[in-house]
């Protein structure tokens, strides 16, 4: 199976988890064949993230949502739930040996019951150890199984939202979804069998058991119920809204070291560190003020249960001694009964000590469901039923309206067709929506008004993989990753050989350049290709496209940082690509335009024709350049 096919299953597991998140686990459900549904940037910039606002949800509830995750281990689950009941019914049953060893052997001169209780307690603790040593790996097994497909669906989902979306959330507040939200969920699903599954069961067992042995006494032993969880309802609320707070400037904190780590450059050559500092230290002061109320908070929720529950200890042990006093209850009995008290009282305060972890996992979970909730772009099938394999027509951009929330109208009534095989050249201004253009053939966004057509089928039809699989390009900001240079070229396919990667460099006159360096190809191009210039970046982004060897190549300002012999050299290039292919170059400059099929300006929002290729100098005046 090649990386790709195991990416687009991958993503079909994604999906459908996604698709749950939205209509059982998220508010109101998006209609399929909405704007929202197909992922439109027409109407809004997607949902906001960072708000502090507390979630209309229980913290149960949120994490509630998230155990679909451990459906495909039901049998598993079934396995550790049962050796969990019997660990509990043999804990439950212990305290009966104590009552037998006291009033039956004992006292009752019985060597016979002191030796069956005695190997009862014994194989009794051996089943037990046994059970608690294969539920332990069991549960370790699943919670790391599920914790591993929950943070794979945030991956492939993060590959479909829209791009707004990228363009509207910090760096920072991504990673850190990754890395302290899934981190608090980790420890709550691993707390939650000791810390709350198993101590909740044995407190159940427990005060059945404390009946049977005391009615009287175990009346009183069942208000340690109500007591325990007085304090947890009453905070939770506040805890989970305080940790959702605390994530977020966990996160603030996050961007400001990614921003001050990428931006160095800047920040030593414009003696920016006293202000990133200042930055910083304010967010952590922020962060410190969360913390220290979300600390105070799961504080009184500890305390008011551990309170609660000692001073009903101090007042059962008193009760229980006053009525063996008096002969109401036998010396067994009450030696009997105070131990499974006492460990009801420590299984409701270890249950009581875990809503601390939940509230901190409930807080990350709302976050996690925030970006699988957010909408996608559909790739395959549904709403995309067409395939195409290759262009036969042309591609036409129709009365187009587009504009970015919060700005003004980008483009207004645009109109152009791309014939196949044809070199077309968008001229304009920085800022004028040439790349937005380039976006909408590529599908990646959808207009608010008009129509993008690929051999007349609605782009929203076309499946995006079959589309992309037609089309190579080179987008502005130029985007190398920290692997070698001959990688990099292959990322425009992988399963391109060293000596098709090493072609497509030739062609994009790069190839000179790699060869003298030291390390050749193997060379690691650093992160997001630091260790090189914009020109030799934009020379191996191209190559990377023409490695694909599409037949549409898009060039987003790709000769932008190329000095003017090297900037000649590529556009005779892509002369001697012409044949079959179609070209959709738009720039800013007005070089190689007399090579071009068709060339049109971008002004004002809107498509006008080149009014003078002779005379290039009073072309740019009149456009604005």
């Amino acid at each position: 199976m090649t990386n790709k096919q195991k990416f687009t299953e991958g993503f079909k597991f994604g999906k459908t988890q996604a698709t749950y998140s939205n209509s059982t686990v998220a508010g109101p459900k998006v209609p399929q064949g909405s704007q929202a549904a197909r992922g439109s940037y027409s109407s809004s910039l997607g949902p906001s993230f960072g708000g502090t606002e507390p979630s209309s949800e229980s913290p149960f509830l949120v994490l509630l949502g998230l155990g679909r995750y451990f459906k495909n281990y039901k049998v598993r689950l079934g396995i550790v739930l049962g050796l969990l009941f019997t660990e509990i019914i043999v804990y439950s049953a212990i305290p009966f040996s104590f009552k037998f060893l006291i009033d039956e052997a004992l006292i009752g001169k019985n060597e016979k019951v002191l030796y069956i209780t005695g190997a009862l307690l014994i194989g009794g603790t051996i089943l037990i150890t046994a059970a608690g040593t294969v539920r332990d790996y069991l549960y370790n097994w699943v919670s790391a199984r599920a914790i591993r497909d929950m943070r794979e669906e945030l991956f492939i989902h993060l590959q479909r939202v829209n791009l707004d979306f990228y363009a509207n959330t910090r760096l920072g507040d991504i990673l850190a979804r990754f890395s302290t939200d899934l981190s608090a969920l980790e420890n709550a699903v691993l707390a939650l069998i000791p810390w709350g599954i198993s101590p909740l069961l044995e407190a159940i067992f427990g005060t059945a058991l404390l009946f049977a042995l005391d009615w009287k006494l175990g009346a009183i032993a069942t208000l340690i119920w109500p007591i325990t969880f007085l304090g947890p309802v009453f905070f939770s609320t506040r805890s989970t809204a305080a940790s959702y707070e605390r994530k977020i400037e966990e996160a603030k904190v996050l961007t400001a070291v990614e921003e001050s780590i990428s931006a160095q450059n800047l920040i030593r050559v414009y003696d920016l560190d006293g202000a990133f500092w200042d930055k910083f230290k304010g967010n952590c002061e922020k962060l410190f003020h969360v913390s220290l109320r979300l600390g105070l908070t799961n504080s009184y929720l500890e305390r008011s249960a551990s309170g609660g529950i000692l001073l009903l200890q101090a007042v059962l042990l008193i009760s229980g001694a006053w009525f063996a006093f008096h002969g109401m209850v036998s010396v067994g009995a009450l030696a009997a009964f105070l131990p499974p008290f006492l460990n009801l009282s420590y299984s409701l305060l270890y249950v009581s000590q875990y809503f601390p972890t939940m509230n901190q996992a409930s807080g990350s979970a709302r976050r996690i469901l925030e970006i699988l909730r957010t909408p996608t772009f559909e790739s395959e099938g549904g709403e995309r039923p067409f395939a195409p394999s290759e262009l036969q027509n042309s591609i036409k951009l129709e009365d187009l309206h587009f504009r970015y929330k919060g700005r003004t109208k980008n483009l207004s009534g645009v109109n152009l067709e791309i014939k196949k095989g044809t070199y077309t050249v968008i001229l304009g201004q920085s800022g004028s929506g040439k790349s937005t253009i380039l976006k909408f053939i590529l599908g990646m966004m959808e207009p608010n008004q008009g129509k993008v057509s690929l051999d007349g089928i609605a782009m929203e039809k076309i499946r995006l993989d079959a589309l992309h699989s037609m089309i190579g390009i080179v987008f502005q900001d130029t985007f190398l990753f920290h692997t070698s240079i001959l990688e990099n070229i292959r990322m425009g396919r992988p399963d391109a050989t060293p000596e098709e990667a090493i072609e497509a460099a030739k062609l994009a006159e790069i190839h000179e350049f790699i060869s003298a360096l030291p390390d050749g190809y193997e060379t690691i191009a650093g992160d997001k290709g630091s260790k090189l210039s914009g020109g030799e970046k934009q020379r191996i982004a191209l190559a990377r496209a023409l490695v694909r060897n599409p037949q549409i190549l898009l060039l987003d300002e790709a000769t932008s940082a190329l000095d003017p012999i090297t900037e000649a050299r590529i556009l005779k290039t892509l002369q001697k690509l012409r044949e079959g292919r179609t070209i959709v170059s738009v720039t800013h400059r007005l070089t190689g335009l007399h090579a071009a099929d068709q060339v049109v300006v971008l002004k004002n929002g809107s498509l006008e024709p080149y009014p003078s290729p002779e005379n290039d100098s009073l072309s740019a005046a009149a456009i604005g350049l």
